[in-house]
Protein backbone atom coordinates (compact mmCIF):
# COMPACT_ATOMS: atom_id res chain seq x y z
CA UNK A 1 0.00 0.00 0.00
CA UNK A 2 2.91 2.48 1.01
CA UNK A 3 4.74 1.61 -2.41
CA UNK A 4 1.46 1.94 -4.62
CA UNK A 5 0.68 5.71 -2.46
CA UNK A 6 4.72 6.68 -3.07
CA UNK A 7 4.08 5.51 -6.96
CA UNK A 8 1.60 7.72 -7.13
CA UNK A 9 2.83 10.66 -5.36
CA UNK A 10 6.39 10.64 -7.65
CA UNK A 11 3.89 10.43 -10.69
CA UNK A 12 2.28 13.24 -9.88
CA UNK A 13 5.28 15.55 -8.75
CA UNK A 14 6.93 14.58 -12.11
CA UNK A 15 4.38 15.23 -14.20
CA UNK A 16 3.70 18.82 -12.00
CA UNK A 17 7.51 19.78 -12.71
CA UNK A 18 7.25 18.83 -16.40
CA UNK A 19 4.20 21.22 -16.88
CA UNK A 20 6.10 24.05 -15.25
CA UNK A 21 9.23 23.25 -17.00
CA UNK A 22 7.27 23.67 -20.35
CA UNK A 23 5.50 26.08 -19.32
CA UNK A 24 8.28 28.24 -18.63
CA UNK A 25 9.99 27.55 -21.31
CA UNK A 26 7.72 28.38 -23.77
CA UNK A 27 6.67 31.37 -22.01
CA UNK A 28 10.41 32.31 -22.45
CA UNK A 29 10.04 31.47 -25.66
CA UNK A 30 6.97 33.58 -26.69
CA UNK A 31 8.43 36.57 -24.54
CA UNK A 32 11.52 36.36 -26.32
CA UNK A 33 9.66 36.19 -29.61
CA UNK A 34 7.21 39.28 -28.66
CA UNK A 35 10.50 41.08 -27.34
CA UNK A 36 12.76 40.15 -30.86
CA UNK A 37 9.31 41.28 -32.45
CA UNK A 38 8.89 44.93 -31.16
CA UNK A 39 12.48 45.68 -31.73
CA UNK A 40 13.20 45.66 -28.19
CA UNK A 41 16.54 46.36 -25.95
CA UNK A 42 16.86 43.49 -25.30
CA UNK A 43 16.49 41.83 -29.04
CA UNK A 44 19.57 39.86 -29.87
CA UNK A 45 21.10 41.38 -33.17
CA UNK A 46 21.81 38.92 -35.96
CA UNK A 47 25.77 37.54 -35.91
CA UNK A 48 27.64 38.34 -38.26
CA UNK A 49 29.41 35.83 -40.66
CA UNK A 50 33.15 37.19 -41.62
CA UNK A 51 34.92 35.94 -44.34
CA UNK A 52 38.32 34.08 -44.02
CA UNK A 53 40.19 36.79 -44.90
CA UNK A 54 39.13 40.63 -46.06
CA UNK A 55 40.62 41.72 -48.90
CA UNK A 56 41.30 45.46 -48.30
CA UNK A 57 41.51 47.32 -51.72
CA UNK A 58 43.91 50.38 -51.88
CA UNK A 59 43.56 52.49 -55.30
CA UNK A 60 47.14 53.50 -55.18
CA UNK A 61 50.40 52.60 -54.95
CA UNK A 62 52.42 51.07 -52.38
CA UNK A 63 54.43 53.11 -49.69
CA UNK A 64 52.54 56.48 -49.93
CA UNK A 65 50.13 57.82 -47.41
CA UNK A 66 47.04 56.01 -48.36
CA UNK A 67 48.75 52.56 -48.02
CA UNK A 68 50.53 53.26 -45.21
CA UNK A 69 47.31 54.08 -43.28
CA UNK A 70 44.96 51.08 -45.18
CA UNK A 71 48.11 48.36 -44.13
CA UNK A 72 48.06 50.08 -40.34
CA UNK A 73 43.96 49.70 -40.14
CA UNK A 74 44.47 46.15 -41.53
CA UNK A 75 46.48 45.17 -38.89
CA UNK A 76 44.96 46.47 -36.22
CA UNK A 77 41.41 45.41 -37.62
CA UNK A 78 42.72 41.80 -38.13
CA UNK A 79 43.40 41.51 -34.62
CA UNK A 80 39.97 42.75 -33.19
CA UNK A 81 37.32 41.34 -35.64
CA UNK A 82 37.46 37.55 -36.69
CA UNK A 83 38.74 37.89 -40.31
CA UNK A 84 42.00 38.46 -41.79
CA UNK A 85 42.32 41.70 -43.38
CA UNK A 86 44.93 42.52 -46.60
CA UNK A 87 45.87 45.19 -48.50
CA UNK A 88 45.91 44.80 -52.14
CA UNK A 89 46.84 48.02 -54.19
CA UNK A 90 44.96 48.40 -57.61
CA UNK A 91 45.83 51.31 -59.01
CA UNK A 92 44.87 53.01 -62.57
CA UNK A 93 42.53 56.21 -63.95
CA UNK A 94 43.15 58.11 -60.92
CA UNK A 95 42.19 55.42 -58.74
CA UNK A 96 38.66 54.28 -60.60
CA UNK A 97 40.11 50.98 -61.08
CA UNK A 98 40.31 49.98 -58.07
CA UNK A 99 37.03 51.64 -56.71
CA UNK A 100 34.85 49.90 -59.54
CA UNK A 101 36.52 46.66 -58.26
CA UNK A 102 35.38 46.76 -55.19
CA UNK A 103 31.75 48.35 -56.28
CA UNK A 104 30.71 45.47 -58.81
CA UNK A 105 32.25 42.67 -55.98
CA UNK A 106 30.46 40.26 -54.12
CA UNK A 107 28.64 41.94 -50.90
CA UNK A 108 29.76 38.81 -48.92
CA UNK A 109 32.12 41.13 -46.97
CA UNK A 110 35.08 39.64 -48.15
CA UNK A 111 36.40 42.93 -49.84
CA UNK A 112 35.93 46.75 -48.93
CA UNK A 113 37.78 49.76 -50.76
CA UNK A 114 40.12 52.03 -48.24
CA UNK A 115 40.77 55.00 -50.39
CA UNK A 116 40.01 59.06 -49.98
CA UNK A 117 38.75 62.30 -51.53
CA UNK A 118 39.62 61.36 -54.82
CA UNK A 119 36.55 59.33 -55.73
CA UNK A 120 34.42 62.13 -56.11
CA UNK A 121 37.40 63.73 -58.19
CA UNK A 122 36.80 60.67 -60.60
CA UNK A 123 33.21 61.62 -60.75
CA UNK A 124 33.87 65.75 -61.10
CA UNK A 125 36.40 65.07 -64.00
CA UNK A 126 33.75 62.15 -65.91
CA UNK A 127 36.47 59.37 -64.66
CA UNK A 128 33.87 57.66 -63.74
CA UNK A 129 29.81 58.06 -63.51
CA UNK A 130 29.24 56.96 -59.65
CA UNK A 131 29.81 58.06 -56.31
CA UNK A 132 29.10 57.07 -52.63
CA UNK A 133 25.66 55.78 -53.22
CA UNK A 134 26.82 53.03 -55.55
CA UNK A 135 28.60 51.26 -52.17
CA UNK A 136 27.55 50.74 -48.12
CA UNK A 137 29.59 53.39 -47.16
CA UNK A 138 31.28 52.31 -43.53
CA UNK A 139 33.03 55.63 -42.72
CA UNK A 140 35.75 58.31 -42.77
CA UNK A 141 38.61 56.31 -40.91
CA UNK A 142 41.07 59.73 -40.79
CA UNK A 143 42.15 62.95 -42.28
CA UNK A 144 45.13 63.61 -43.85
CA UNK A 145 47.15 66.76 -42.76
CA UNK A 146 46.64 67.96 -46.46
CA UNK A 147 48.96 67.62 -49.20
CA UNK A 148 51.88 70.27 -49.70
CA UNK A 149 52.03 72.59 -52.55
CA UNK A 150 56.17 72.01 -53.07
CA UNK A 151 58.74 73.10 -55.86
CA UNK A 152 62.27 72.31 -56.41
CA UNK A 153 64.30 74.78 -54.81
CA UNK A 154 66.54 75.78 -57.84
CA UNK A 155 63.39 77.60 -58.76
CA UNK A 156 63.91 80.17 -55.89
CA UNK A 157 60.72 80.18 -55.40
CA UNK A 158 59.96 80.61 -51.64
CA UNK A 159 56.22 81.26 -51.24
CA UNK A 160 53.35 80.98 -52.81
CA UNK A 161 52.69 84.53 -54.09
CA UNK A 162 56.35 84.01 -55.74
CA UNK A 163 54.83 81.19 -57.54
CA UNK A 164 51.87 82.92 -58.58
CA UNK A 165 54.26 86.10 -59.98
CA UNK A 166 56.77 83.27 -62.03
CA UNK A 167 53.73 81.09 -63.54
CA UNK A 168 52.52 84.86 -65.39
CA UNK A 169 55.93 86.05 -65.91
CA UNK A 170 56.62 82.75 -68.03
CA UNK A 171 53.42 81.21 -68.77
CA UNK A 172 53.27 78.16 -69.34
CA UNK A 173 56.42 76.73 -68.70
CA UNK A 174 56.18 75.26 -65.20
CA UNK A 175 55.24 72.30 -64.93
CA UNK A 176 52.93 70.73 -62.37
CA UNK A 177 52.82 67.44 -61.84
CA UNK A 178 49.33 65.47 -61.10
CA UNK A 179 47.35 62.31 -61.37
CA UNK A 180 44.59 62.67 -63.53
CA UNK A 181 41.17 62.49 -61.72
CA UNK A 182 42.98 62.34 -58.52
CA UNK A 183 43.14 65.12 -55.69
CA UNK A 184 46.10 66.41 -57.12
CA UNK A 185 44.67 66.92 -60.16
CA UNK A 186 42.05 69.03 -58.70
CA UNK A 187 44.05 71.32 -56.71
CA UNK A 188 45.58 71.71 -59.88
CA UNK A 189 43.25 72.48 -61.18
CA UNK A 190 41.54 75.15 -58.76
CA UNK A 191 45.19 76.91 -58.97
CA UNK A 192 45.01 77.28 -62.57
CA UNK A 193 41.51 78.47 -62.63
CA UNK A 194 42.87 81.45 -59.83
CA UNK A 195 45.64 82.41 -61.93
CA UNK A 196 48.42 80.33 -62.12
CA UNK A 197 49.86 79.91 -65.36
CA UNK A 198 50.57 76.19 -65.01
CA UNK A 199 51.01 73.34 -67.52
CA UNK A 200 49.27 70.40 -65.62
CA UNK A 201 51.11 67.09 -66.54
CA UNK A 202 50.00 63.06 -65.70
CA UNK A 203 53.01 61.85 -63.56
CA UNK A 204 51.01 59.10 -61.82
CA UNK A 205 51.34 58.78 -58.18
CA UNK A 206 52.30 60.39 -55.78
CA UNK A 207 55.80 58.20 -55.34
CA UNK A 208 56.10 59.01 -59.26
CA UNK A 209 55.17 62.68 -58.90
CA UNK A 210 58.31 62.76 -56.03
CA UNK A 211 60.59 60.92 -57.99
CA UNK A 212 60.04 63.37 -60.99
CA UNK A 213 60.96 66.94 -59.06
CA UNK A 214 63.48 65.51 -57.56
CA UNK A 215 64.63 64.64 -61.41
CA UNK A 216 64.16 67.96 -62.38
CA UNK A 217 61.50 66.38 -64.52
CA UNK A 218 58.53 68.90 -63.29
CA UNK A 219 58.73 71.73 -61.10
CA UNK A 220 56.07 71.60 -58.68
CA UNK A 221 54.21 68.96 -56.94
CA UNK A 222 51.65 68.00 -53.95
CA UNK A 223 52.87 65.54 -52.02
CA UNK A 224 52.33 64.97 -47.80
CA UNK A 225 54.90 66.17 -45.68
CA UNK A 226 55.75 63.35 -44.50
CA UNK A 227 57.05 62.11 -47.77
CA UNK A 228 59.08 65.09 -48.54
CA UNK A 229 60.20 66.03 -44.90
CA UNK A 230 63.64 64.53 -45.45
CA UNK A 231 64.22 66.97 -49.24
CA UNK A 232 63.01 69.83 -47.33
CA UNK A 233 65.63 69.79 -44.09
CA UNK A 234 68.04 68.86 -46.63
CA UNK A 235 67.06 71.65 -49.12
CA UNK A 236 66.27 70.15 -52.29
CA UNK A 237 62.41 71.08 -51.69
CA UNK A 238 60.75 74.00 -50.97
CA UNK A 239 57.33 74.02 -49.23
CA UNK A 240 54.51 76.57 -50.21
CA UNK A 241 51.43 76.30 -48.41
CA UNK A 242 49.01 73.21 -47.84
CA UNK A 243 46.41 72.32 -49.98
CA UNK A 244 43.42 71.39 -47.24
CA UNK A 245 41.41 73.07 -44.27
CA UNK A 246 44.55 74.07 -41.67
CA UNK A 247 47.62 75.46 -41.18
CA UNK A 248 50.62 72.86 -40.60
CA UNK A 249 52.37 73.14 -37.70
CA UNK A 250 54.91 71.57 -36.94
CA UNK A 251 57.18 73.38 -33.57
CA UNK A 252 59.40 70.30 -33.25
CA UNK A 253 60.61 71.18 -36.81
CA UNK A 254 60.40 74.64 -36.87
CA UNK A 255 57.64 74.45 -39.68
CA UNK A 256 54.79 76.44 -40.20
CA UNK A 257 53.33 76.04 -43.52
CA UNK A 258 50.05 77.85 -44.37
CA UNK A 259 47.12 76.56 -45.63
CA UNK A 260 46.23 77.97 -49.18
CA UNK A 261 43.04 79.49 -48.60
CA UNK A 262 44.77 81.17 -45.60
CA UNK A 263 46.99 82.96 -47.89
CA UNK A 264 43.97 84.89 -49.41
CA UNK A 265 43.44 82.35 -52.20
CA UNK A 266 39.58 81.39 -51.20
CA UNK A 267 39.33 78.99 -54.08
CA UNK A 268 41.66 76.51 -53.88
CA UNK A 269 41.08 74.09 -50.98
CA UNK A 270 40.33 70.69 -50.56
CA UNK A 271 39.89 68.49 -47.66
CA UNK A 272 41.56 65.54 -47.64
CA UNK A 273 39.32 62.33 -46.23
CA UNK A 274 40.09 58.43 -45.91
CA UNK A 275 37.39 56.26 -46.04
CA UNK A 276 36.25 52.56 -46.14
CA UNK A 277 33.30 51.27 -47.92
CA UNK A 278 31.81 48.12 -48.96
CA UNK A 279 30.02 46.48 -52.11
CA UNK A 280 25.99 47.99 -52.12
CA UNK A 281 24.33 45.12 -50.90
CA UNK A 282 26.84 44.21 -47.59
CA UNK A 283 24.74 43.06 -44.76
CA UNK A 284 24.19 46.44 -42.25
CA UNK A 285 25.21 44.07 -39.60
CA UNK A 286 28.74 43.54 -40.79
CA UNK A 287 29.24 47.10 -41.84
CA UNK A 288 27.92 48.14 -37.88
CA UNK A 289 30.71 45.74 -36.49
CA UNK A 290 33.01 46.64 -38.76
CA UNK A 291 32.94 50.75 -37.75
CA UNK A 292 32.45 49.60 -33.62
CA UNK A 293 35.98 48.04 -34.38
CA UNK A 294 37.16 50.95 -36.48
CA UNK A 295 35.62 53.42 -34.20
CA UNK A 296 37.92 51.71 -31.24
CA UNK A 297 40.96 51.66 -33.02
CA UNK A 298 40.81 55.11 -34.02
CA UNK A 299 39.73 56.66 -30.72
CA UNK A 300 41.61 54.41 -28.18
CA UNK A 301 44.62 52.79 -30.08
CA UNK A 302 47.69 54.85 -28.69
CA UNK A 303 50.09 52.58 -31.10
CA UNK A 304 47.73 53.58 -34.28
CA UNK A 305 47.34 57.16 -32.66
CA UNK A 306 51.44 57.57 -32.32
CA UNK A 307 52.28 56.37 -35.84
CA UNK A 308 49.78 57.85 -38.44
CA UNK A 309 50.99 61.17 -36.53
CA UNK A 310 54.79 60.19 -36.43
CA UNK A 311 54.46 59.26 -40.28
CA UNK A 312 52.58 61.68 -41.95
CA UNK A 313 51.09 64.50 -38.94
CA UNK A 314 47.65 63.11 -38.97
CA UNK A 315 45.63 63.03 -36.06
CA UNK A 316 42.93 60.97 -34.85
CA UNK A 317 39.46 61.02 -36.72
CA UNK A 318 36.85 58.70 -37.39
CA UNK A 319 33.34 59.33 -38.53
CA UNK A 320 30.32 57.07 -39.19
CA UNK A 321 28.16 56.91 -41.98
CA UNK A 322 26.14 59.55 -41.95
CA UNK A 323 28.79 61.98 -40.88
CA UNK A 324 31.06 60.94 -43.02
CA UNK A 325 28.92 61.29 -46.46
CA UNK A 326 28.35 64.47 -44.63
CA UNK A 327 31.59 65.71 -44.95
CA UNK A 328 32.08 64.58 -48.07
CA UNK A 329 28.69 66.74 -49.04
CA UNK A 330 30.84 69.90 -48.59
CA UNK A 331 33.46 68.84 -50.61
CA UNK A 332 31.18 68.04 -53.36
CA UNK A 333 30.35 71.04 -53.49
CA UNK A 334 33.73 73.01 -53.65
CA UNK A 335 34.73 70.11 -56.70
CA UNK A 336 31.44 71.99 -58.95
CA UNK A 337 33.26 75.07 -58.68
CA UNK A 338 36.03 73.83 -60.45
CA UNK A 339 36.66 74.02 -64.61
CA UNK A 340 38.02 70.84 -65.70
CA UNK A 341 38.05 71.88 -69.13
CA UNK A 342 40.75 74.50 -68.79
CA UNK A 343 43.57 74.44 -70.90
Amino acid sequence: MKKRVFCVVMAIMIACSMTACSGKENGAGTAAAGQAAKGGADTVAPQVKWPKNVELIVPASAGGDTDFNARLLAQKLTEKLPANFVVSNVNGNGGATGTRQVKDGAADGSAAVFYHTAVLVNKACGATDYGFEAYNFAAIAGQSAGNVVTVNASLGIKTLDELLAYSKEHPGELKMAAQTGATSYAVAMQMKNAGFDINIVDAGSAADRLAAVLGGHVDVILAAYGSIRDYVKEGTLVPLAMDGEADLVIPEENIDVKAIHNLGYEDIKLPFYYFVAFPEKTSDALVDEFNAALKDIIENDKEYQEKIYASYYQKPVFLPREEGLAKYAEVDELLKNVDFSAK
